[in-house]
């Protein structure tokens, strides 16, 4: 067991660097149907670089003992805070979709931690045009939202310093990774890069963990925290019929619009 509740107590301050690519891709080119709009959709880091306190990244840790491979949930206000260095809007208020935060202890030395995690957030687009569309349409109640399928990240600590040593929060990189809704309509979209990432350069030491699970399963582990069906094993039509044949059961098939696991969210 350990306890990381008090071990971030430097005075020092991290630089975290913003990145926010332009939408790439679109199913239905919402974002390029209204050019008197295009400010709506001109996204980019609303603070490329940002310093935080140290004590800033206490949003991350446990606030008890854990072993390698707990979970524990976070403060969805605190890191909320990170977020809006990419746009004030953020929320962890979802109009749909699993709310929450989560992090898991993935690696453990004499001398550092890291912790995985996974936030899901959308973030409220606000223009002077969009509000006059709003009002003319009758539409006041129908934001426009940016919703990221989740981001995800790492918190690297020096348990000797009591500093952050590396920091990364990002959307994955897949199409398609965000829903944009607008307009009382909807899209899914591919934005290449939306991260935060900061590196303490004077800290280059090697690390040999006493302890660790593989990134893959911390992230697995989250993934259970927001969805209770990915603890089922799905096939494949082919696989299944055979499986039903060989065990004499009956198949229980979904028809979704959408994604089924984390390969896809």
């Amino acid at each position: 067991m350990i306890n990381l509740c008090n071990v971030l107590n430097s005075s020092t301050r991290l630089q975290v660097h913003a990145h926010w690519k332009p939408i790439a891709d679109s199913t239905f080119r919402m974002h390029k149907m209204f050019p008197e709009h295009i400010e709506l959709f001109n996204l980019s880091p609303i603070q490329p670089i940002k310093e935080y306190q140290t004590d800033a990244f206490n949003a991350f840790l446990p606030p008890s003992t854990v072993m390698v491979g707990d979970v524990w949930e976070l403060d969805a206000n605190s890191v909320v805070s990170f977020l809006r260095q990419f746009h004030p809007g953020a929320t962890t208020n979802l109009g749909y979709g699993e709310e929450g935060a989560f992090a898991c202890l993935r690696a453990n030395s004499s001398n550092y931690a890291e912790i995985a995690f996974r936030i899901h957030a959308e973030f409220t687009l606000k223009s002077a045009a969009y509000q006059e569309w709003q009002e003319a349409n009758d539409e006041t109640e129908s934001e426009a939202r940016f919703i990221p399928s989740q981001f995800s990240g790492k918190i690297l600590i020096n348990l000797k310093s009591g500093t952050v040593r590396a920091f990364s929060l990002a959307l994955p990189s897949r199409n398609s990774n965000v829903d944009l809704n607008a307009y009382g309509g909807a899209d899914m979209i591919f934005v290449p890069r939306m991260e935060l990432l900061a590196v303490d350069e004077t800290d280059q030491d090697d690390i040999a963990w006493d302890t660790a699970i593989t990134t893959e399963e911390a992230y697995r582990a989250l993934e259970l925290k927001f969805y209770k069906f990915a603890e089922i094993d799905w096939l494949p039509v082919d696989e299944a019929v055979a499986q039903a044949k060989a065990t004499n059961r009956p198949i229980h098939s979904i028809l979704v619009w959408g994604c089924l696991d984390d390969e896809s969210c």
